[in-house]
């Protein structure tokens, strides 16, 4: 295995009291082997270390269903701005992706809203999620939310 050199970048030293430079103090900077598969970059390329930093991008996992729900675009004074259709791709202990999402207006409110989600089919039929969207998702024709109420519906 061959081996390179690499120059460190650091130029000098900054003295955390005043902030400025300190004078040379004779330190020689060397350069220090690296093997040319850089094994500490490796990490880098594996799913684990990904998978890694998704968990700092969202406080849970989430898990893929596809659970078909009635919607209710709802405005912060609790009127319902708009009722439709929508797919929970996946779901977490926190939140959800919305998918496939049909509203009559085509349209989300441009003031604050909140949505009422109703499972339908299955397990999960009447389990209702109040939540606030997060992001909005073009490549599933949805949304990001996170949870702030569940309920049963009758």
């Amino acid at each position: 295995m061959s081996e390179s050199k690499r120059i460190s970048k650091r130029l000098g030293r900054i003295s955390a009291r005043t902030g400025k430079p300190i004078a040379d103090t004779g330190l020689k900077l060397k350069a220090i082997p690296v093997p040319d598969d850089d094994v500490f970059h490796a990490a880098e390329r594996s799913a684990d270390f990904f998978d890694h930093l998704r968990a700092h991008y969202r406080k849970a996992r989430r898990a893929p269903v596809k659970i078909d729900a009635n919607i209710k675009v709802l405005l912060m004074d609790g009127s319902v701005y708009d009722c439709g259709s929508a797919t929970v791709l996946n779901v977490s202990p926190s939140g959800a992706m919305l998918g496939d999402v049909k509203l009559p207006k085509d349209s989300y409110p441009v003031r604050a809203f909140k949505l009422e989600i109703v499972m339908k089919g299955g397990d999960y039929e009447g389990i209702g999620i109040e939540a606030r969207p997060i992001r909005f998702e073009h490549e599933f024709e949805g949304l990001g939310v996170e949870f702030e109420e569940i309920f049963v519906s009758v």
